[in-house]
C-alpha cells in the first residue's frame, strides 16, 4: 500500500480552519445536553381532521338556494370519550324571529330564533334519523323512518341528557360548537367502538313544512314551502318546531316529530372509535394497580395498547378510592393492589421493599364554564391567584339574599369580588363581560373530588404556601374587607394543606320557614363528589352544578339538585386533572406562580415546573418546593404551579417470578414507547408532559429493581452532596416527615438554604416573619449540622399571629403517616436555573454556528481570509499581553 505524504499546504489549511471546526465541536456538544431535565417535545400527531361539502345554503331574501356551504371535525379517528371541535362555513346566518337581527347563542327548542344548526353523535356511517341520540325519533325503527308510530316522550335520552348541541351561525355564514362524543362505555345504545364506527351529524333547520299544516300533501312533508319559516304562527325555521308535543302532531300519522325538512340538509362525517382495554380478549390480569385518578387518561391507552399489542398483556386499574388507600394496600401487600401510582411519596419505615418510578407529568386545572351575559359566548380567559382559590374552597361568598353571620359582609361570588374583578378587568380590548349573578338562590362553588386525594393535598400545599391566601385562612381580610368563613378558622377546621374536602358551614338565617330550611342553606351549596374526578367531569359537561336546591321537594320532601344551567347563561367551576380538561376542551385558569406570572397547564408550563423540582434523596420523588424561598422555582415565571410527577410504587421483593416480570415489562413499556404522544393505544395521551432524560433514567433502574426482586429500597437510595451544605442537617424532623426539621411545623428542605443552617424546614410559624419565612427555622440560628429553631407563634409583619387555618410548609397525614408539604431536600445550587439556560444558549450557539461556521470555514481557506484572520490573532496576542 503507497502511503501518500501529506502536503504541507494541506496541513496549513487544516490550521487555519481550527477555529471553525472547535466552535462546530461546542456547538453540538451544547446540542446534545439540551433534552436533559427539559421532557421530550411533543411528537407529530396523526391528522384526523376532515372538511367535508356541507348543504346549499337557504337565502330567505330570495327564497333560493345558493352554494354550498362545508363542515369541518377536529379529529374523526382515534376517538374516545372527549371533545370534539366542529365548524362549518357557508350556512345560513341565525336570526331573531321578527327582528332578523342576528343571535350569536342559539336555545335548543326556542321559537324565537331561526335557522340554528344541530350536532349529534349517531350510530353507524349512515344514520337514519332514529340512530342519532337526542333526536326527535332515536330509538325508533329504522325501516319507518319519520313515519314512526306516536311514541311517549323522552324515549331520544334513554341513558344520559342528550350530548346533542344547538348552535348558531354567525352573519358570516361561519359557526361553531364543541360536542362530546361517547365510546360504548359511556352510552350502550349508541355503541360506538373499534368495530362499530360512528358519525357526526350536522343539521340546519332551513324551515319547509314537515307537518304539511296545508294539508295539500296527503300527510307528506313539503320541504320546499317556506312561507311559515318565519311566520309567528308557523315559525317551521325556529328549532321549537322539533319539540315533541300535541302541538306538533303530524294531523295524518300522529307522528310528534317535526325534523324531516332539517334532516334532508344534514352533512355526515364518520368517526372511528380506538381499541380500549375494554375490547381485549378476556384474560388473567397480570397483575393489578390503583390510585391516581389524575393519571387515568394515560393509564387507559396504555392498557389498551399493552393488551393488543404482540405479547398482549391485560393490567387491573382501579383508579377511584383514593391515593393514601391505594398506598396503604400496596404497602400492607394487597393482592390486587400490586402496583400502587401516586404523586407524594409514603414516609413511613417501609414494611416491604419497593421503590418510586416516574412515569409521566400532568397538572391539576382549575377549569370553568362561564358565559359572557351580554353575548351569550363562552368566556375563554380567566386568572386566578391561590387566595381566590382559597375563598372558593373555604365558603367564604356570601348566599345571595341570605344575611349569614359566617359570611357578613361577603361579596355574594366570585364574580362581584373586587379582587377578581381587579384580576380580570372588563375592557374594550378583551371585550369580556363577567357574570353580575351568581347561579340563582345559591352561591356557584368548584366541583371538587371527595374523598382523600393527592390532588387535593398538592392543591391546598400550593394555596397555603402563598402569602397572601395564608393571611386570609389566618384570619387577615383581603384588602377590599372580604374575610374567611369563621367556620374555616381555627380550632374549628384544621386548615390546609388537607388531602379530603370537606364542607364546614351548615348554616343560615336563623329563623324558621315550612318551605325552605333556612337555618342551614349553606349545606345545600357545596358538595365535594365522592364519586371522584369522574364525576366533577361529568357535571360539568351536563352544566350540572353541584349544590342542592335549599327547598323541600314536596315530593320526595328531599332536596333536588340544582337545576342545570342552560348555555349562555353557565357560571361554573370544577377542579380536575389537566389531561381531562384538555380532553373536553375545557378553558383552564392561569395560575398565579411565586415569581408572580399567570401560567396556563401547558407542555413549556410543565416542563420549566420540572425543571424547578429538587429531588426528595429518601425516596427519589420530586415536587414542587412549595413555601421555600429563594429557589429556582420561586425565580421562575415561566412554571406552571400546579405541576405534578407521577410515580408508581413498585415492589422490588416478595413477588412470584412471573408477576415481577410482567410488573417490570409494563414499566418498561409505558416509559419508553409510552413517551411517544398520540391518540392511539400505548402512546402517551393529551395533558402529560413525557420524561425527562433523569427520570428514564430513574425508570429504568426501577425496571432492573423489580425484575432482579433485589429488596431495593427508596431509603437506600443516596442524597447528592451539595456545595455548602450539611448533608447532616438531614437527619432531624419532628414532625415534618423525614428529614430537615426547622422545628414543629414540618420541613420543606433537608439542607441550610444559605449553607449555614442545617434546619430549613419552615417550622410551626402561624406569622410570616418570627418564626415563619425569614425566621430562623429558615436560614437563621441552628448551627451546621443541627436542627433549626423554627420556633412557633412568630409575628406577622409586625404583628402578633393568629390562630389561622394555614401555614407555610404545614403538613398534613393523608396517609396515616407524616408527610411534608413539599420535597425534602435542596437542590445543587442553580441547577434548575442553569438547565433552564441550555436550550437559549444553543439557540445562540446554533445562531453563531450558522453565521461564523461558514464564515469561519471560508476565511480561513482563501488569502484574503488568511490575512484577516491574522490581523485578529495579532491583535488578540497584543490584548492578552496588556
Amino acid at each position: 500500500m503507497r502511503n501518500r505524504v501529506p502536503d504541507p499546504r494541506e496541513r496549513g489549511r487544516w490550521r487555519r480552519r481550527l477555529p471553525a471546526l472547535a466552535l462546530v465541536k461546542a456547538v453540538v456538544a451544547a446540542l446534545a445536553v439540551v433534552p436533559i431535565g427539559l421532557g421530550a417535545a411533543p411528537q407529530a400527531q396523526a391528522d384526523s381532521a376532515v372538511t367535508v361539502p356541507g348543504p346549499k345554503v337557504w337565502i330567505p331574501a330570495t327564497k333560493s338556494y345558493g352554494p354550498a356551504g362545508s363542515v369541518t371535525v377536529s379529529q374523526t379517528a382515534d376517538l374516545t370519550n372527549q371533545v370534539l371541535q366542529v365548524s362549518w362555513s357557508g350556512f345560513t346566518p341565525t336570526v331573531a324571529l321578527g327582528s332578523k337581527a342576528p343571535v350569536a347563542v342559539a336555545v335548543k327548542e326556542s321559537n324565537f330564533i331561526l335557522y340554528a344548526v344541530r350536532v349529534y353523535q349517531c350510530r353507524g356511517t349512515d344514520p337514519a334519523v332514529t340512530d342519532c341520540y337526542g333526536s326527535t325519533l332515536y330509538g325508533g325503527e329504522r325501516s319507518k323512518g319519520f313515519e314512526q308510530p306516536p311514541r311517549p316522550t323522552h324515549l331520544e335520552t334513554p341513558e344520559w341528557p342528550t350530548n346533542q348541541v344547538i348552535a348558531a351561525t354567525g352573519p358570516d355564514g361561519s359557526g361553531s360548537a364543541s360536542i362530546e362524543v361517547w365510546s360504548a362505555k359511556e352510552s350502550a345504545t349508541l355503541g360506538c367502538d373499534a368495530t362499530h364506527p360512528c358519525s357526526l351529524v350536522v343539521e340546519p333547520n332551513y324551515g319547509g313544512d314537515p307537518l304539511d299544516l296545508f294539508q295539500a300533501h296527503d300527510g307528506g312533508a313539503d320541504c320546499e314551502f317556506h312561507d311559515l319559516d318565519d311566520d309567528p304562527d308557523g315559525y317551521t325555521a325556529a328549532d321549537g318546531i322539533m319539540k315533541p308535543g300535541t302541538a306538533f302532531q303530524n294531523w295524518k300519522t300522529g307522528n310528534r316529530t317535526s325534523e324531516q325538512c332539517a334532516w334532508q340538509h344534514r352533512t355526515v362525517v364518520p368517526l372511528s372509535f380506538a381499541p380500549t382495554a375494554d375490547a381485549c380478549a378476556a384474560a388473567d390480569q397480570a397483575f393489578g394497580a390503583a390510585g391516581l385518578e389524575m393519571a387515568n387518561r394515560a393509564v387507559q391507552q396504555w392498557r389498551a395498547g399493552l393488551c393488543l399489542g404482540s405479547s398482549p398483556m391485560t393490567v387491573g386499574y382501579v383508579p377511584a378510592g383514593g391515593e393514601p388507600q391505594a398506598r396503604a394496600a400496596f404497602l400492607g401487600g394487597s393482592s390486587t393492589t400490586e402496583v400502587a401510582l401516586t404523586a407524594l411519596p409514603d414516609r413511613s419505615p417501609p414494611p416491604r421493599p419497593y421503590v418510586y418510578a416516574p412515569f409521566a407529568t400532568t397538572g391539576i386545572s382549575v377549569t370553568y364554564l362561564v358565559d359572557d351575559p351580554k353575548t351569550g359566548r363562552q368566556i375563554r380567559d380567566m386568572k386566578l391567584n391561590a387566595r381566590l382559590v382559597a375563598k372558593l374552597l373555604t365558603q367564604s361568598y356570601a348566599s345571595p339574599g341570605a344575611a349569614i353571620p359566617s359570611v357578613a359582609g361577603n361579596p355574594v361570588c366570585l364574580f362581584t369580588d373586587p379582587e377578581f374583578r381587579q384580576l380580570n378587568p372588563e375592557t374594550d380590548a378583551n371585550g369580556i363581560h363577567w357574570p353580575t349573578s351568581c347561579g340563582g338562590i345559591l352561591t356557584v362553588y368548584p366541583g371538587v373530588p371527595g374523598g382523600t386525594t393527592d390532588l387535593t393535598y398538592l392543591l391546598t400545599s400550593w394555596v397555603a404556601a402563598d402569602p397572601d391566601a395564608y393571611r386570609f385562612l389566618d384570619g387577615e381580610p383581603d384588602p377590599w374587607g372580604m374575610h374567611i368563613d369563621s367556620l374555616y378558622l381555627k380550632p374549628k377546621f384544621a386548615g390546609y394543606p388537607t388531602d379530603a374536602f370537606q364542607t364546614q358551614d351548615f348554616t343560615g338565617i336563623d329563623q324558621d320557614s315550612t318551605t325552605v330550611d333556612l337555618r342551614h342553606w349553606k349545606q345545600y351549596e357545596w358538595n365535594p363528589s365522592l364519586d371522584g374526578i369522574g364525576r366533577v367531569l361529568r357535571n360539568m359537561m351536563q352544566s350540572q352544578p353541584n349544590c342542592q336546591d335549599p327547598n323541600i321537594d314536596p315530593v320526595s320532601n328531599g332536596h333536588k339538585p340544582c337545576a342545570v344551567q342552560a348555555v349562555g347563561q353557565r357560571a361554573m367551576l370544577a377542579v380536575m386533572d389537566t389531561a381531562q380538561a384538555k380532553a373536553f376542551s375545557l378553558p383552564e385558569a392561569a395560575l398565579l406562580n411565586p415569581a408572580g406570572s399567570y401560567v396556563s397547564p401547558s407542555t413549556a408550563g410543565f416542563q420549566a415546573a420540572v425543571a424547578d423540582m429538587p429531588t426528595d434523596p429518601a425516596t427519589g420523588v420530586q415536587q414542587l418546593p412549595y413555601g421555600t424561598p429563594d429557589t429556582a422555582f420561586s425565580r421562575d415565571p415561566r412554571a406552571y404551579p400546579l405541576s405534578v410527577v407521577q410515580y408508581a410504587m413498585v415492589p422490588t421483593g416478595g413477588l412470584p417470578a412471573a408477576k415481577a416480570a410482567a410488573i417490570a415489562q409494563f414499566l418498561k413499556t409505558v416509559t419508553t414507547d409510552g413517551q411517544t404522544y398520540g391518540i392511539a393505544p400505548g402512546r402517551l395521551a393529551q395533558g402529560y408532559l413525557a420524561l425527562t432524560g433523569a427520570q428514564r433514567q430513574q425508570a429504568q433502574e426501577a425496571v432492573q429493581h423489580v425484575a432482579a426482586q433485589d429488596g431495593k429500597l427508596p431509603g437506600n437510595q443516596t442524597a447528592p452532596t451539595n456545595p455548602g451544605t450539611d448533608p447532616g442537617s438531614t437527619a432531624g424532623g419532628t414532625d415534618g416527615g423525614a428529614s430537615g426539621s426547622g422545628g414543629t411545623g414540618g420541613s420543606v428542605g433537608g439542607s441550610g438554604v444559605d449553607g449555614n443552617a442545617a434546619g430549613s424546614g419552615l417550622g410551626s410559624a402561624d406569622g410570616l416573619s418570627g418564626g415563619g419565612l425569614s425566621g430562623s427555622g429558615l436560614s437563621g440560628a441552628g448551627s451546621t449540622g443541627s436542627t433549626g429553631t423554627g420556633t412557633a407563634g412568630g409575628a406577622a409583619s409586625g404583628g402578633p399571629a393568629t390562630a389561622g387555618g394555614a401555614k407555610p410548609g404545614a403538613t398534613a397525614v393523608p396517609s396515616g403517616a407524616p408527610l411534608a408539604a413539599a420535597p425534602v431536600g435542596t437542590p445543587v445550587p442553580d441547577r434548575p436555573g442553569t438547565a433552564r439556560l441550555l436550550l437559549p444558549v444553543a439557540l445562540i450557539a446554533g445562531l453563531v454556528l450558522l453565521v461564523g461556521g461558514p464564515a469561519a470555514l471560508f476565511l480561513g481557506g482563501t488569502p484574503a481570509g488568511a490575512k484577516v484572520l491574522a490581523g485578529a490573532r495579532t491583535r488578540w496576542s497584543r490584548l492578552r499581553r496588556r
